[in-house]
């Protein structure tokens, strides 16, 4: 990566760690553990002016200064990870295969493989009975109450290894996707660029789909995940206390917030004229 990408990626880190600072005033609670900020902003921006090496680099800067500096540590950082990739990825699988020359079977086969892989840890989460699986302490049949997160609590034994690995899957899933990916950017993207987004409605369906797998992963690791190890309570009484869809709903906004306005800064803005380096 040159210097002057390099220098762009540094700055828009130091956008999105200050934004992280201040999402205690900007940011709006959920009530479930999430904050909808826009951190990703400056990320979403950095894929637009200097493409996927770009994007994913200020991703992982931007993770590894929430873990250092947000009360959720390296969970929150995990779980935004995770919610942010899918928005620039799929766009990113876009424009690889529009492109005439790229080996679109070559790229389907590397996913296929992955998503063969993600499978059978689902299966071997679900019917193997791993060493060490906690005891899950009968319902008491009222609702539980999620409470006000303010720190990281360690997991009390009220979740499974095998949930916990079920959390773990789409973030492992994404995260195989982001290598295989970025793998045939490298290889494919030369004359690729933004402006194929210029059109406000080139980009809706793709943003659509990269809102879909940020939902459904974030549903899955929230309620087998992160929420069992920041509330200390089981899959199950998270899912009585928040119902699937608000987590998928405030995802969805949160991810169209972040996308809209990086798009604005880029094309209304002049961001692409004046800084796009792809």
């Amino acid at each position: 990566m040159k210097t002057y990408k390099l220098t762009a990626v540094a700055m828009l880190s130091c956008v999105a760690a200050i934004l992280q600072i201040s999402n205690g005033v900007i940011g709006v609670p959920t009530g479930f553990g999430m904050t909808v900020d826009l951190v990703g902003v400056p990320i979403l921006l950095s894929f637009l002016l200097f493409g996927l090496d770009a994007a994913m680099y200020t991703t992982i800067i931007t993770t590894l200064i929430i873990t250092l500096i947000a009360p959720t540590s390296w969970i929150g950082a995990v779980m935004k990870f995770t919610a942010t990739v899918p928005m620039f990825l799929v766009p990113a699988f876009y424009l690889l295969s529009i492109k005439k020359n790229f080996d679109l079977g070559k790229l389907l086969i590397n996913v296929f493989f992955a998503f063969f892989i993600s499978m059978m840890l689902f299966i071997l989460s679900i019917n193997v009975n791993l060493v060490g699986q906690a005891y899950i302490p009968p319902s008491s049949g009222v609702l539980y109450t999620v409470p006000q997160i303010s720190y990281f609590t360690p997991l009390e034994k009220r979740v499974t290894a095998s949930d916990l690995l079920l959390g773990l899957l789409p973030i492992a899933t994404i995260t195989v996707f982001s290598l295989i990916v970025l793998h045939f950017w490298g290889r494919y993207s030369k004359d690729t660029s933004p402006l194929v987004f210029a059109n406000a409605d080139a980009l809706f369906i793709v943003v659509g789909l990269g809102i879909i797998v940020r939902g459904i992963a974030m549903v899955i690791a929230n309620y087998y995940f992160a929420g069992p190890l920041f509330f200390q309570v089981s899959p199950s009484d998270l899912m009585a206390a928040v119902p699937w869809y608000i987590i998928f709903l405030w995802n969805a906004f949160q991810g169209g917030i972040e996308m809209a306005l990086a798009w604005t800064l880029a094309f209304r803005f002049g961001f692409i004229e004046r800084y796009m380096k792809w």
